[in-house]
């Protein structure tokens, strides 16, 4: 189950943004959603953070490439959906996309849900500068056509919360 953070406060509007990540980072990606939840909760921000929906109960298969995740059953079966919701219901309602690429990886699924969000006139921001794609981590390279979609790489929560604000 995904979640997401509301905050209340009494600026004028609330602001959302989607996470967009391999699911390999998962455990990184929930500490740098959780300290821009703290950061925004501090400000009184009213904010909400959608995030991407990880099978949970699969942790095995997180550090695979996608051509092995793909093998499992239960994973084929559920990947598409997941992927489908999150372009359809939480990229295209956001009002900012962040992309989680650790060490500047990206898979398939970032990659569509980019081109997405750029399609939708979303501002896009970026962990890492690098847009690299392959096997991870040692057979990677850089995909310049996606890096063009990233308007701004923010490396902290607090820089984030700043564009946000």
């Amino acid at each position: 189950m995904p979640f997401l953070f509301f905050i209340e406060s009494y600026h004028e509007s609330m602001k959302s943004v989607v996470f967009c990540s391999s699911a390999r980072f998962a455990k990184e990606l929930d500490v740098f959603m959780e300290r821009l939840h703290e950061l925004a909760k501090e400000k009184g921000m009213r904010l909400t953070i959608l995030h991407p929906e990880f099978a949970m109960d699969q942790h095995h298969l997180h550090h695979l490439p996608e051509k092995e995740r793909l093998k499992d059953p239960v994973y084929r079966a559920e990947i598409a959906g997941k992927v489908y919701d999150h372009l359809f219901r939480k990229v295209r309602t956001a009002d900012i996309c962040f992309v989680y690429n650790k060490d500047g990886y990206i898979g398939a699924n970032v990659t569509g849900e980019l081109f997405a969000a750029a399609v939708l006139g979303k501002m896009v921001y970026a962990l890492d500068e690098k847009t690299l794609m392959g096997h991870y981590p040692h057979d990677l390279y850089e995909e310049p056509s996606v890096r063009k979609l990233v308007h701004e790489v923010i490396s902290t929560p607090e820089d984030l919360l700043e564009r946000l604000i």
